[in-house]
């Protein structure tokens, strides 16, 4: 059963563009546990139209929305898209869709001595369940079995944040009974402890800054895009305040998630890059605080997506193009030697231009070899890919098979490489179906290896499976 219900909305507010600003109506919907972002439609007043508005307005592009719901919510919309316009009786309207949608009690409040917690939701990754399970009993209780139920932690600007599983509840019919159905959602929750005059409007910005980087920190591990749609804020006073009313707030962001759907098979533990114990143990603190001061960060940061990517269906060959483009961009953002330092080489290439002029009679062909010199300043891809394994003691052992000659094995991943590129072919799909696999494990060990990640942490049964299972 695919579990689904809708959340509509109406709101009276203004439109915001620049500095010009207009009365507008605008509804909305999205599906309850489900990533799709928020869908609207705008109405603005016709009768109370700004000057300039048919100018500002009518174009397609971003604008500001607020207003307040009919139940008296507010709502605050900093980032509406407008995909297209409508123009029927006299009344425009536009569609389009919320990149970021807030729906709640956005107006400030004294916090003191309160907690906010915030519950970001995420896709499913085995990195938030602890080892165990829940039997549910005669009674209709449910009782916990297994590990100790505790998440992986690590602290934010906001306050300390824990990847973990938690529960959402539905009320539904079955048959002619009451229903209470139990989802259990993959989430990051951050609690922050307030001793000022706050809004969870604010707070809801700071999420989206505090929970990204960490994020992709978690998809590398997860081999999978962790990145979070929806998130409950909820205001817990304290125990001995006289005022005990909550506040919460929704927010919805838009993210493309559609990968889910196309995925083969759900991950398991054994996929994991990481071994999930010693992240809960501190680790993943450990790396987050590694990754913020690292000198490599930006090459880091640039190059995971790539890495997700091609762990997601798709074509081998638009795999492959992205796995080179991942450890190239690996080499080129970490190799910054040159075979020759510049005063040398600048004398060398002095030298080869004026034999080249000498024995190249053509100028044009002359000119064209000319430009070709300052590449001589760099060893091989393949050498330079040697060295940096070298530099950054990568145990490649473990991805072909013992014995196998792996400077020699690499050099053939790399001629393989330049025909697929240079050419556009593959003759042979067998040794590129192993390069696929093997350098998504390189551009792997080799991320974790500028992380600071011990080798003792890494499950190198999902690393070095494809190689056990089917040697070439």
């Amino acid at each position: 059963m695919d579990l689904q219900t809708t959340h509509y909305f109406v709101a009276r507010g203004e439109a915001y563009r620049d500095e010009i600003s207009l009365p507008v109506t605008f509804t909305g919907s999205y599906a309850s546990w489900a990533p799709a972002p928020v869908q609207c439609t705008v109405f603005p007043d016709m009768e109370e139209s700004p000057t300039g508005f048919d100018d500002l307005f009518d174009d397609l592009g971003t604008l500001q929305l607020a207003g307040r719901t009919e139940h008296g919510k507010d709502v605050w919309i900093p980032r509406f898209l407008v995909s297209s316009t409508t123009h029927a009786g006299g009344q425009v309207s536009w569609k389009g869709t919320a990149e970021l949608f807030v729906e709640g009690d956005l107006e400030e409040f004294d916090a003191s001595g309160g907690t906010i917690i915030c519950s970001a939701f995420i896709p499913p990754t085995p990195l938030a369940l602890p080892r165990g399970g829940y039997t549910p009993s005669y009674d209709g209780t449910v009782a916990y079995e297994g590990e100790e139920r505790k998440g992986i932690r690590w602290n934010t600007a906001l306050g300390e944040a824990e990847l973990i599983d938690g529960y959402d509840y539905s009320y539904e019919k079955a048959g002619l009974d009451e229903a209470l159905i139990r989802v259990r959602r993959c989430q990051v929750v951050v609690k922050i402890e307030s001793s000022v005059t706050v809004s969870l409007k604010s707070v809801s910005s700071d999420l989206e800054n505090a929970l990204d980087e960490p994020l992709w920190l978690l998809s590398l591990l997860s081999r999978k895009r962790m990145a979070w749609y929806e998130a409950q804020i909820i205001f817990l006073p304290p125990e001995d305040s006289p005022d005990k009313s909550l506040h919460q707030t929704t927010v919805r962001r838009k993210q493309w998630l559609g990968y889910e759907s196309e995925r083969q098979k759900d991950i398991s533990w054994t996929d994991l890059l990481a071994e999930r114990k010693a992240l809960v143990d501190g680790l993943f603190q450990q790396i987050c605080t590694n990754y913020t001061t690292s000198p490599f960060k930006e090459v880091i940061r640039r190059s995971i997506p790539y890495i997700l990517a091609a762990h997601e269906i798709g074509y081998i060959e638009t795999r492959l193009g992205i796995l080179y483009s991942a450890l190239e961009g690996l080499v080129n953002g970490l190799d910054r030697g040159y075979i020759l330092d510049r005063s040398p080489f600048d004398r060398l290439a002095k030298k080869l231009r004026s034999v080249i002029r000498e024995e190249i009679e053509e100028k044009d062909v002359a000119q064209a070899i000319i430009k070709k010199v300052p590449e001589l300043k760099r060893r091989s891809y393949a050498d330079r890919l040697l060295m940096l394994f070298d530099e950054y003691a990568l145990d490649l052992t473990k991805l072909w098979p013992p014995g196998a000659d792996i400077p020699s094995e690499i050099q053939a991943l790399i001629k393989r490489r330049d025909v697929y590129i240079h050419h556009g072919k593959i003759d042979d799909y067998g040794p590129y179906i192993f390069d696929l696999h093997r350098i998504q494990n390189l551009a792997e060990l080799w991320i974790l290896k500028l992380l600071g990640y011990p080798d003792t942490a890494i499950n190198y049964l999902a690393v070095n499976r494809h190689v056990l299972l089917n040697r070439p």
